[in-house]
C-alpha cells in the first residue's frame, strides 16, 4: 500500500470519527452550552471537506478555527482538554503530508 493511500485512508477515519461526535453534539445540543451547534455544524463542514484534495485548504482552516474556539470555551469553563490539540495535529498532518507525497516524485 502506498503512502497516499495510507494518508487517505487515515484522512477518512479522522472525518469520520468528526462527522460522528459532531453529529451527536449536534443532536445533544440543547443540552449543552449554546455555542455547541454551530461549532459542531462548522466542524462537520470544515472535516467533509478536508476529504477533498481540491477543498482541503479550506477544511484544514475551518476546523483548526473551530479547535482554537473550542479550546478556549473549555479554558474559559476551566477546562483544558488535549484533544483539540490532538486533532488539529492530525489536521495539520493530513494538509502537510498531503501535499508532500504530491508533489514527491514517482519512484
Amino acid at each position: 500500500m502506498s503512502a497516499l493511500r495510507t494518508l487517505e485512508i487515515y484522512c477518512a477515519s479522522f472525518v469520520a470519527l468528526l462527522v460522528f461526535a459532531s453529529a451527536e453534539a449536534v443532536l445533544a445540543g440543547h443540552e449543552s452550552g449554546s455555542h455547541i451547534v454551530p461549532l459542531a455544524a462548522a466542524e462537520i463542514v470544515g472535516a467533509l471537506a478536508l476529504l477533498s484534495r481540491h477543498t482541503r485548504l479550506t477544511g484544514a482552516c475551518v476546523l483548526l478555527a473551530v479547535f482554537a474556539f473550542a479550546q478556549v470555551l473549555s479554558a474559559l469553563a476551566g477546562h483544558w482538554p488535549t484533544q483539540f490539540l490532538q486533532y488539529a495535529a492530525s489536521t495539520l498532518l493530513i494538509l502537510a503530508l498531503g501535499r508532500a507525497l504530491t508533489k514527491a516524485p514517482s519512484a
